[in-house]
């Protein structure tokens, strides 16, 4: 049986918990130990049978792991990760790469100069359906792609809001649900060029936005419509639609819609929009269902390829540049909604 990875998780909130299950889950990792400062870390090393470490530095001095995966809050992401990467310690770092964009750079200096494997945790990537729509948008099955859309329509029940953090800057749907659907677009379609965007807060009247609307520009030409709020009652939304959390009732519906001169795909209900001859609007378009299992899995496909990518039997999909890229991108989304500019990415 071939040799699993060691995996330390730092910082064990909602995140670092799924990170844990997914470890146990794998088959190419185990579970090294936690970092966690909270009580509860005590409850989990004992739940889970493995050494709990009060810090970061207490851990690389008794042990160190094969690898870690930072779970902390995103101001914790440049001190933490750094440390791992100066020992030479690969890390899966979880999205975002860090709440601002200077901080992300030194994260990424760090990594190249250690010669040591970074990976961001947009585990979206790790799904076959949006695998299958990379192949098919790269074979020109859809001929040059004009435009896409994108909905993210989801009611967050009132009890979310007791945190008194998700009613302050930075916890409104913008930071918290937008940063994947930013890495997977970009993933899928290419560099932004200019963003526009505009945001509300009509319905809850909290400080922070409820909804919002973000244009994106390609460099290839094509235009996205992202489309946020999580005040609307909707099954439109990535969460609800891939299945992907079983915490989420899962809909028979799509999120994405991807248009070409050619056809058009729609995922996670994953169908592709046709015709049979000529191109017209006066004649019938046709659809077939795509059959590709859909990856109810990604956190353990993505700790398997992690583990592979310790081993060097695999290069990161998600890299550290990814990570910026998408930061600027989300930097570029909030300065755009507070001045309704237009925003060039640089």
């Amino acid at each position: 049986m071939p040799k699993k990875v060691k995996i330390s998780v730092i910082g064990i909130g909602l995140m670092g918990l799924q990170h844990i299950k997914a470890i146990q889950r794998s088959k190419n990792a185990s579970l090294h130990s936690i970092v966690e400062i909270k009580k509860t870390g005590n409850e989990l090393a004992k739940k889970f049978k493995v050494p709990l470490y009060k810090n970061i530095k207490i851990l690389l001095e008794s042990d160190k792991p094969d690898a870690v995966v930072v779970a902390t809050p995103n101001v914790l992401h440049e001190t933490d990760t750094v440390q791992f990467l100066n020992s030479k310690i690969p890390v899966l770092l979880e999205k975002p790469i860090s709440d601002n964009i200077k901080s992300a750079k030194k994260i990424i200096s760090s990594a190249n100069k250690n010669k040591t494997s970074l990976l961001i945790g947009y585990h979206r990537r790790h799904n076959s359906i949006v695998n299958k729509v990379k192949k098919i948008i790269e074979g020109k099955k859809l001929g040059r792609i004009v435009s896409a859309n994108i909905l993210c329509w989801l009611y967050k029940h009132k009890n979310y809001f007791n945190e008194k953090w998700r009613i302050s800057d930075g916890g409104g749907p913008l930071g918290i649900n937008l940063v994947h659907d930013i890495d997977m677009i970009c993933f899928l379609l290419g560099p932004v060029k200019y963003v526009q965007a505009f945001k509300s807060n009509s319905i809850r009247k909290y400080k922070v936005e409820d909804t919002a609307s973000v244009n994106l520009f390609f460099k290839s030409g094509a235009l996205c419509t992202l489309n946020i709020s999580d005040t609307i009652a909707s099954p439109w939304s990535y969460e609800l639609t891939a299945g992907e959390n079983p915490a989420y009732p899962i809909t028979d519906q799509s999120s994405y819609f991807i248009g070409g001169t050619k056809g058009s795909v729609q995922f996670p209900n994953l169908k592709y929009w046709y015709y049979q001859k000529e191109r017209s609007w006066w004649n019938r378009i046709h659809n077939n269902k795509i059959n590709v299992q859909k990856s109810n899995e990604t956190l353990i496909n993505q700790i398997d390829h992690f583990s592979k990518v310790v081993k060097k039997k695999e290069k990161p999909k998600v890299t550290g540049n990814d990570g910026l890229n998408s930061l600027i991108i989300f930097d570029a989304i909030n300065k755009s909604s507070k001045s309704g500019k237009k925003i060039k990415i640089k």
